[in-house]
């Protein structure tokens, strides 16, 4: 079954305004897919077998449960990034854009904020692992860019 756009995490809060301007795309949630499995990317994308991909999916929450729950935090979203992009990689995934978060940039940086400043520094400390996991995202990225010449982009809202 082939589609042409698909949008991870498309039940999240940008997944549910993208529905209302992309309606033709496949959104697909944590209920049908585990993306911290390997096994159900494989799934996902060997079904869909989408040109193009809006990665949206991630374990979010408040600065309280990113603080109390680093670690987890941390590993689950590096899962879910890698094995999407891993996933693009393998089904020749035509553009990948993946979203990442305002919290990425340093706690000590200068205003107006630009895309050079996300590496230089250390995120705030409530939300440490989550943003590191989302720099990662930028990081894989850019070596599927450079190693196999991937056209996987991200965006900072």
């Amino acid at each position: 079954m082939n589609h042409n756009l698909l949008i991870t995490g498309g039940t999240g809060m940008v997944g549910l305004a993208l529905q209302e301007l992309t309606p033709e795309a496949i959104f697909v949630s944590s209920k049908q897919y585990d993306l911290r499995k390997s096994s159900d990317v494989e799934k996902m994308f060997s079904y869909y077998e989408p040109e193009y991909v809006i990665h949206l999916a991630a374990k979010v929450g408040g600065i309280k449960a990113n603080m109390e729950y680093m670690a987890e935090f941390y590993l689950d979203n590096t899962l879910i990034n890698t094995n999407v992009l891993h996933g693009a990689y393998k089904h020749k995934t035509k553009k990948v854009v993946s979203l990442l978060s305002t919290c990425v940039y340093p706690d000590d940086c200068k205003y107006p904020l630009t895309e050079e400043q996300v590496h230089n520094g250390v995120p705030h400390f409530t939300n440490f692992a989550y943003a590191h996991a989302k720099r990662m995202l930028d990081v894989q990225s850019r070596a599927y860019r450079q190693q196999y010449g991937c056209n996987f982009v991200t965006a900072i809202p």
